[in-house]
Protein backbone atom coordinates (compact mmCIF):
# COMPACT_ATOMS: atom_id res chain seq x y z
CA UNK A 1 0.00 0.00 0.00
CA UNK A 2 2.74 2.47 0.89
CA UNK A 3 5.91 3.45 -0.91
CA UNK A 4 8.00 3.39 2.31
CA UNK A 5 6.60 0.26 3.94
CA UNK A 6 3.54 -1.96 3.82
CA UNK A 7 1.36 0.75 5.34
CA UNK A 8 3.20 4.09 5.10
CA UNK A 9 3.69 6.49 2.23
CA UNK A 10 6.09 9.40 1.97
CA UNK A 11 3.20 11.87 1.59
CA UNK A 12 2.03 11.08 5.15
CA UNK A 13 5.24 12.63 6.50
CA UNK A 14 5.17 15.79 4.33
CA UNK A 15 5.64 19.19 5.94
CA UNK A 16 2.39 21.17 5.81
CA UNK A 17 4.34 24.39 5.17
CA UNK A 18 6.67 23.44 2.32
CA UNK A 19 5.50 19.98 1.25
CA UNK A 20 8.96 18.45 1.61
CA UNK A 21 8.93 14.89 2.88
CA UNK A 22 12.14 13.64 4.42
CA UNK A 23 11.81 10.54 6.56
CA UNK A 24 14.40 8.20 8.03
CA UNK A 25 13.79 4.54 7.22
CA UNK A 26 14.50 3.57 10.84
CA UNK A 27 11.51 5.70 11.89
CA UNK A 28 9.30 4.10 9.26
CA UNK A 29 10.39 0.67 10.51
CA UNK A 30 9.41 1.54 14.11
CA UNK A 31 6.03 2.88 13.01
CA UNK A 32 5.40 -0.16 10.81
CA UNK A 33 6.25 -2.55 13.68
CA UNK A 34 3.71 -0.79 15.92
CA UNK A 35 1.10 -0.66 13.15
CA UNK A 36 1.54 -4.38 12.50
CA UNK A 37 1.51 -5.22 16.21
CA UNK A 38 -1.68 -3.26 16.94
CA UNK A 39 -3.42 -4.17 13.69
CA UNK A 40 -5.09 -0.86 12.95
CA UNK A 41 -4.17 2.25 10.97
CA UNK A 42 -1.71 4.69 12.52
CA UNK A 43 -2.14 8.32 11.49
CA UNK A 44 0.97 10.48 11.39
CA UNK A 45 -0.08 13.69 13.12
CA UNK A 46 3.23 15.41 12.34
CA UNK A 47 6.22 14.04 10.45
CA UNK A 48 8.91 16.09 8.75
CA UNK A 49 9.00 19.81 9.59
CA UNK A 50 10.96 22.53 7.85
CA UNK A 51 12.38 25.23 10.14
CA UNK A 52 9.42 27.54 9.45
CA UNK A 53 6.86 24.88 10.40
CA UNK A 54 8.88 23.80 13.41
CA UNK A 55 8.83 27.40 14.70
CA UNK A 56 5.09 27.66 13.99
CA UNK A 57 4.31 24.66 16.18
CA UNK A 58 6.75 25.62 18.94
CA UNK A 59 9.21 22.82 18.24
CA UNK A 60 12.66 22.92 19.79
CA UNK A 61 15.62 24.06 17.71
CA UNK A 62 17.15 20.57 17.72
CA UNK A 63 13.89 18.72 16.96
CA UNK A 64 14.28 15.34 15.30
CA UNK A 65 11.33 16.35 13.09
CA UNK A 66 13.76 18.66 11.25
CA UNK A 67 15.79 15.59 10.26
CA UNK A 68 12.91 13.25 9.43
CA UNK A 69 13.65 11.16 12.50
CA UNK A 70 10.47 11.89 14.52
CA UNK A 71 6.73 11.59 14.25
CA UNK A 72 3.86 12.65 16.44
CA UNK A 73 1.17 10.00 16.74
CA UNK A 74 -2.28 9.61 18.33
CA UNK A 75 -2.02 9.31 22.10
CA UNK A 76 -3.99 6.08 22.33
CA UNK A 77 -1.79 3.91 20.15
CA UNK A 78 0.65 2.25 22.53
CA UNK A 79 2.51 2.48 25.79
CA UNK A 80 5.99 3.92 26.13
CA UNK A 81 7.29 0.42 26.76
CA UNK A 82 5.67 -0.89 23.58
CA UNK A 83 7.19 1.94 21.52
CA UNK A 84 10.66 1.30 22.95
CA UNK A 85 10.24 -2.42 22.28
CA UNK A 86 9.36 -1.53 18.66
CA UNK A 87 12.67 0.36 18.37
CA UNK A 88 11.82 3.96 19.23
CA UNK A 89 14.64 5.77 21.01
CA UNK A 90 12.86 8.93 22.17
CA UNK A 91 9.32 8.62 23.43
CA UNK A 92 7.40 11.77 24.36
CA UNK A 93 4.49 11.49 26.73
CA UNK A 94 1.81 14.07 27.49
CA UNK A 95 -0.83 13.43 30.13
CA UNK A 96 0.34 9.82 30.37
CA UNK A 97 -0.11 9.16 26.64
CA UNK A 98 2.59 8.63 24.02
CA UNK A 99 2.44 11.37 21.40
CA UNK A 100 6.00 11.59 20.02
CA UNK A 101 8.40 8.90 18.85
CA UNK A 102 11.85 9.39 17.41
CA UNK A 103 14.93 7.47 16.35
CA UNK A 104 17.59 9.81 17.72
CA UNK A 105 20.91 8.32 16.62
CA UNK A 106 23.50 7.25 19.17
CA UNK A 107 21.27 7.40 22.23
CA UNK A 108 19.85 4.86 24.59
CA UNK A 109 16.05 4.72 24.78
CA UNK A 110 14.62 7.55 26.87
CA UNK A 111 11.21 8.88 27.81
CA UNK A 112 10.39 12.51 28.32
CA UNK A 113 7.20 13.92 29.77
CA UNK A 114 5.69 17.18 28.64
Amino acid sequence: MGDLSANFSRREFACPHCGLSTVDQALVDVLQRMRSRVGRPLVIVSGYRCTVQNRRVGGIRTSMHLRGKAADVPGDYGTREAWIAAGAVGVGVRNGRVIHVDVTPGRRPFVFDD
